[in-house]
């Protein structure tokens, strides 16, 4: 793509507080975004991106609105390339990567094509507090080589399941219900530091699990590709955010061009949990937050959230959350 031949979308008061959760939308001659925030104590954002525009589109902001701040973007499903400093540095970020740059209130740009749902996740930070990190856990001498190399320019590594893993675990945080704050800080904290780590030591590659571990059923664990994880964190997405649909191994493997065998036991292998249990999982979670609001009743609930024997879904209900479904909706 030339970008010098597409459209400039000049996003000068683009702030992602205005967008997230719905608050507002993009018009649709642009195009689309849904974007999910989460905050924690500790002054770490964590941002959910889903986004397609209607054109071949350079998505271009003057400022970071005098902040300097540490981002930690999470590519996982298609080739973006970014422009930072009025193109000082030029970064391009393929599906499975992941990068650190300090935004010293830069000018920066990204190009997308039309028609294409780029998804990514980030973790953003004030540099004060990335700093404050550094300076808590490192030695003097480390935190010196550190800063030269997360400070001064962008990096790189790929990522890897474990930090998947942790993703998909920031995105399901509801189910910790009260302690959903502290288990939230406490992930961002984790998954930092596994990226540093993986710049650091220069671990670029998905790391495979000894073929020593072993599941249920004594198979050995598959080798993943980033292209393997790309699609699988893009189905697990889908899942997360519509999990009434019905989802068949068999269906899903064919969509995305693996085998039957090979997709649950890659989903069990990254997410620690078979692919037929998150869906459950996801469900029973999606049934307990329109429980919560009151908006619904129980029968209502559980339809809407995919379940069509009421039996059953209390049965499941009650196991996963150690109480039935009609006491639940009296826990204020």
């Amino acid at each position: 793509m030339n970008v010098n031949n597409i459209p400039l979308l000049q996003v000068n008061r683009f702030s992602p507080d205005k967008y997230y959760d719905g608050k507002q939308a993009l018009p649709k001659e642009i195009g689309e975004l849904k974007l999910l925030c989460q905050r924690a104590r500790n002054k770490i954002v964590y941002y959910d991106w889903d986004l397609s525009f209607v054109k071949d589109t350079l998505a271009s902001r003057p400022d970071n609105f005098g902040k300097d701040e540490i981002q930690v973007i999470f590519n996982l499903n298609h080739q973006i390339n970014w422009q930072i400093d009025g193109g000082r540095e030029k970064v391009s970020m393929a599906p499975g990567e992941v990068c650190v740059f300090r935004n010293k209130n830069y000018e920066t740009s990204m190009s997308y094509e039309s028609d294409i749902k780029f998804q990514f996740k980030s973790l953003q930070m004030e540099t004060d507090y990335f700093e404050y990190l550094l300076s808590s856990y490192f030695p003097k001498e480390k935190i010196e080589q550190c800063k030269l190399l997360f400070l001064t320019h962008v990096t790189k590594t790929g990522i890897t399941k474990d930090m998947y893993k942790i993703l998909s675990e920031i995105d399901s945080a509801e189910k910790f219900h009260e302690y959903r704050g502290i288990f939230v800080e406490a992930k961002m904290i984790e998954l930092v530091a596994m990226v540093l780590y993986g710049i650091s030591y220069n671990h670029t590659e998905i790391n495979p699990i000894s073929q020593n571990d072993k599941d249920e059923s004594r198979q050995s664990q598959i080798v993943a590709s980033k292209n393997d994880l790309s699609q699988l964190e893009s189905l697990r997405c889908r899942i997360q955010f519509n999990p009434a649909k019905v989802y068949k191994a068999s269906e899903l493997a064919r969509s995305l061009s693996m085998s039957e065998s090979k997709l649950t036991r890659l989903f069990r292998q990254v997410y620690g949990i078979p692919l037929h249990r998150y869906v459950q999982d996801q469900r029973l979670e999606r049934a307990a937050a329109l429980i919560t609001e009151g908006e619904v009743n129980i029968s209502e609930a559980a339809i809407k959230s995919g379940y069509t024997n009421m039996s059953h879904f209390a049965k499941e209900f009650q196991k996963k959350f150690g109480v039935t479904p009609k006491k639940f909706s009296k826990m204020g």
